[in-house]
């Protein structure tokens, strides 16, 4: 039995059942000679596209690949690029802004404040 969902698989599936089951009956079926001719041709059409599909799966997956490596290497040569404009200008020059990278902020100290220690009451209590 053909399969029943409605993915283009199960379709074309159902498809092709159809036609191999047909084409005996051709003879006795004149009037259908026609959409069979059509569905047969739909058929061969959708499995072209099939296979066109993946092969551009295909190529899409390596050219993911060859962003991601161009971005890696990208990455390397903007940092190596930073390390010059820090040496350049340093690491906390606002200078550093226009060419899209973030000085250094000197971090800050802040002082502590030492709470002095709560008294204790003398042992024995209070009379």
């Amino acid at each position: 039995m053909a399969a029943r969902g409605q993915s283009f698989a199960e379709k074309f599936s159902r498809w092709g059942v159809t036609v191999g089951n047909l084409k005996d009956q051709v003879e006795a079926m004149p009037h259908i000679a026609s959409d069979l001719t059509q569905l047969e041709q739909m058929l061969t059409q959708a499995r072209d596209l099939e296979s066109r599909q993946e092969d551009l799966r295909g190529q899409v997956r390596e050219l993911n690949s060859q962003l991601r490596n161009l971005t890696k290497e990208g990455e390397k040569v903007r940092g190596r690029l930073r390390a010059s404009l820090q040496g350049k200008f340093g690491f906390t020059s606002e200078a550093l802004v226009k060419f899209g990278f973030k000085p250094q902020r000197i971090p800050r100290r802040v002082k502590v404040v030492e709470k002095p220690a709560p008294e204790t009451p003398p042992p024995g209590g209070s009379a």
